[in-house]
């Protein structure tokens, strides 16, 4: 990593000198002019696009844009390296890894990142820097697209002559996946009559929200499954490479992309080696290439009597998919210690080829409890998938293990799938998250990588919120956050929206409390019985009284009818679910007519909405709603 930044320009910065703020749009008037390098990177030709857009809502004023040239000598907000930041002292090299400044200097604003990995790689510093500006201007970002985005207006924009911002991230990768367009989507997009081009539209204004809360990082590679063309490439030649299934057989065929291997082969080992080691050596900006196992398929894994033999006697029984057995469940011992030992032996091979580089792989499926015996080499990244927050059995259990995990290994990410936690209703567990996220940054996390963020801003919006803005700063008080989310976005309002939250807290904690929701697939309707009538009416109560405190400003209404929509899909959902589980689960047929009429009603909402960012329909339809 690069050294800090220059201590004396920092010092001579923070101190400041008497004097005027230095304006930058007067009276709805250019003041400043952007300059740019003669050469730019992309960070800071996104930076400059984002401070004119911004700065032009706030304020109406289109601030000229000129390169360091032509550049004029009035005031300046300097944009990414160039030879005039260089003269003033700020080396963009001496910055650490995607570390972003604001700094005034004089009559100029400097606004500057790290914008390239040693040895190659684009970083995103720059822009980082333009959000953190803007954000310094009140901008906020609740969730995409309007009302989502708060641009205060202002015809006079200026900032203080000792302004000084700093940020260098402690996480190298703050992973948190856009669920956009694919084919799960275009399912649900087909049941409800709707089309891809419409979605897809809708979704371009998803990449600005995330680039506002710095996702992203410096961390570059790879650790889902990494086997999936490997039965076409070998399956011929070497058929003992893959795994051999309970009817004598080692066919894949009918796995696709995903064949499962004979992960004590040494022939096997040495060829995964050698792909990864010219896999990294073909690409030097990659921190980590994958060794994962392919999961799910049509096949189980193998049973020969060496892959066996790593299974340590005194691992946790699990249960494996076994296509031979009555309900295809059989139990056997974790498959952990075996595939560490896997892993193992391919990081041992790669390490003295390929040293500081890393090999990425998963604690998941068949091998996700703690191994008893094998520790893990120190090139490996270790990824847990686990952590819930709507049952704390569950909860206990996967932090448990995470512990276990990270005393075997040197190198671990968080890769949870628990975003979809309480699906279809409002759900609001951004605290007990946000504690989780500093707690594991302290224990060694840097990178994570969150999956299941189905886009649905109405009912879970805050929590992604608040996850956003703790993954850029571990240490951030989540309360703080919240209560600026609520001030920022609702004004006279934010005291009774922040109560409506709390409320949603409250809620989750008695689901988490009561154990008994065990996910969507076993027990959904359990969730339903949280959301009865006196419940919801409280709910309300707080959306009512944000709308009395919010007057007429239709912007802060809109707002509130957005969150609205939880309220709204939660009875609706409500009314399904529990009367499905009393015809279905309880055979009460006197229920079915009120399971149609709830399911039409559900039908007719998702109609009435339309596409939205309060409510992601077509995933719903996907997984049943």
């Amino acid at each position: 990593m690069r050294t800090s930044f220059i201590p004396v320009v920092v010092a001579m910065v923070i101190s400041g000198s008497a004097g005027a703020d230095l304006t930058l749009v007067s009276d709805g008037q250019p003041v400043a002019t952007i300059v740019t390098g003669d050469s730019t990177t992309a960070a800071t030709r996104q930076a400059v696009a984002a401070l004119r857009e911004h700065i032009q809502r706030m304020s109406g004023a289109e601030l000229p844009v000129a390169t360091e040239g032509a550049a004029p000598d009035g005031p300046r907000i300097l944009v990414g390296a160039s030879g005039l930041t260089a003269a003033l002292g700020y080396d963009a090299d001496a910055l650490a890894l995607e570390q972003s400044i604001v700094r005034v200097h004089g009559t100029d604003l400097i606004v500057l990142g790290d914008d390239e990995k040693p040895g190659g790689g684009t970083l995103m510093g720059t822009r980082h820097a333009a959000y953190m500006l803007l954000r310094e201007l009140g901008c906020r970002w609740l969730w995409p697209g309007e009302p989502g985005t708060v641009v205060p207006e202002r015809a006079t924009i200026a900032v203080p002559d000792d302004l000084s911002l700093d940020w260098t991230p402690v996480l190298l990768k703050r992973g948190l996946r856009s669920a956009g367009y694919n084919d799960r989507v275009q399912r649900g997009l087909d049941r409800l009559g709707w089309t891809a081009e419409d979605f897809q539209a809708m979704h371009r204004d998803v990449p600005g929200w995330y680039a506002a809360h710095r996702i992203g990082g410096s961390f570059a590679g790879g650790y889902g499954h990494a086997y999936g063309d490997y039965w076409e490439r070998f399956g011929a030649e070497h058929p003992e490479w893959f795994a051999l299934q309970p009817d004598g057989t080692r066919d894949q065929s009918s796995a696709g992309n995903r064949a499962r291997l004979c992960v004590s082969n040494p022939e096997l080992i040495a060829q995964i080696a050698a792909d990864k080691i010219a896999e990294l050596q073909a690409n030097p900006a990659l921190d980590c290439v994958s060794i994962s196992p392919n999961d799910g398929g049509r096949t189980t894994f193998c049973t020969c009597p060496e892959c066996e033999s790593w299974d340590h006697p005194d691992g946790p029984i699990i249960e494996l998919y076994w296509p031979d057995a009555p309900n295809r469940r059989k139990q056997h011992v974790s498959l952990s210690d075996r595939y560490v030992r896997f892993y193992n032996e391919i990081a041992r091979i790669v390490a003295r080829e390929c040293p500081g580089r890393y090999l990425g792989a998963y604690a998941y499926s068949a091998y996700r409890t703690v191994p008893v015996a094998q520790d893990l080499e120190p090139n490996l990244l270790i990824g847990f998938v686990g952590i819930t927050y709507v049952n704390r059995e569950g909860y206990e259990a996967d932090m448990q293990t995470f512990a276990g995990w990270a005393a075997k290994a040197s190198n671990i990410f968080w890769r949870p799938n628990l975003l979809g936690g309480g699906m279809g209703f409002p759900i609001n567990f951004a605290r007990a998250l946000a504690r989780d996220v500093a707690r594991l940054t302290d224990r060694g996390l840097t990178v994570t990588d969150f999956d299941c963020q189905y886009q649905h801003w109405a009912l879970k919006g805050l929590t992604y919120y608040v996850l956003a803005e703790m993954l850029a700063d571990p240490d951030a008080d989540p309360d703080a956050i919240i209560d600026d989310y609520c001030t920022a976005g609702f004004g006279p309002a934010a005291g009774d929206v922040r109560a409506y939250f709390d409320a949603l807290e409250a809620i989750t904690d008695r689901i988490f409390e009561d154990s008994r929701y065990l996910g969507r697939k076993t027990n959904h309707w359990v969730l339903g019985e949280y959301f009865d009538d006196g419940t919801l009416a409280r709910l309300q109560a707080h959306l009512d009284a944000a709308r009395a405190a919010a007057g007429d400003d239709a912007t802060i209404l809109a707002r509130i009818d957005f969150l609205q929509v939880g309220i709204d899909y939660a009875r609706l959902n409500r009314d399904y679910l529990l009367a499905r589980h009393a015809v279905r689960d309880e055979g009460d047929a006197t229920r079915q007519e009120a399971m149609a009429a709830a399911a039409q009603a559900r039908e007719d909402y998702y109609q009435q909405l339309g596409l939205t960012w309060a409510l992601n329909s077509a995933y719903l339809k996907f997984y049943g709603f």
